[in-house]
């Protein structure tokens, strides 16, 4: 079976690959904060920013269309349900595309960063606050990131599966359910297993100190540039 291309690692040389893991990461916590609190047309407008992106780094948004189909639909339902309290169409669209938005962001942050290189720059940069734990909550976001495209190609194994033998998932649909959940957990937890073990084969130190990779110019002018545009953003709330 192909493997799945959402939230996998993509080896290509471009300004969002080269950017410090850290730097990337600011900027996805700040884009997040500030379209989770915006309105609707802000929403509308800065949801376009990371479809911008995309396609500038050439992502390949048909694959990740097709691979994309649970969060379409949890977006879908968050639409309606918004819909039916607030009565607001445009809300719900702009709700849904907030979703949607950030779902794509943590996309390009998997796709352009590698899970050991954020470790390490994160590991190197909390190190300054709280000492050696930094590494071990380090090592856990890592083990956390590379367990992540484990489960989705493990559940697209599943499902491939129940296709070849032509299960219908509508003739017995909390059957099915019930028999996918125990697969991708069981299938999860061997994996899982597997991954540790073989971390511990290699004497792995979750607390041994690592190195970060080196920041650049554009690191520093895109980390004033995020955080700059997050305080205007509270600033402006708590002037409204």
């Amino acid at each position: 079976m192909a493997q799945a291309m959402i939230f996998h690692y993509r080896q290509a040389d471009n300004l969002l690959t080269r950017l410090n893991p850290n730097t990337k990461l600011v900027c996805l916590l700040s884009y997040s904060i500030v379209i989770s609190s915006s309105g609707p047309f802000e929403t509308i407008l800065l949801s376009l920013f990371p479809i911008c992106i995309a396609l500038g780094i050439k992502l390949p948004l048909r694959e990740y269309l097709k691979e994309s189909i649970f969060f379409i639909f949890l977006s879908v339902l968050m639409a309606i349900t918004s819909f039916l309290s607030q009565r607001d169409a445009l809300y719900a669209f702009s709700y849904a595309m907030s979703f949607l938005s950030m779902v794509l962001s943590s996309m390009l942050l998997t796709d352009t960063t590698m899970p050991d290189e954020l470790a390490r720059s994160m590991g190197a940069s909390l190190s300054k606050v709280i000492g050696r734990y930094a590494y071990i909550f380090s090592t856990l976001v890592e083990i956390t990131l590379c367990l992540i495209p484990i489960i989705i190609d493990s559940t697209a194994c599943i499902f491939d599966a129940r296709r070849s033998r032509a299960a219908s998932f509508f003739s017995h649909p909390l059957k099915t359910v019930s028999e996918l959940s125990v697969s991708i957990l069981s299938s999860l937890l061997d994996k899982a297993e597997i991954y540790i073990d073989a971390l511990y084969s290699r004497g792995y130190d979750a607390s041994k100190v690592r190195d970060r990779a080196e920041y650049r110019v554009a690191d520093f002018l895109i980390i004033v540039v995020s955080v700059i545009f997050l305080s205007f953003k509270m600033i402006f709330d708590l002037m409204r």
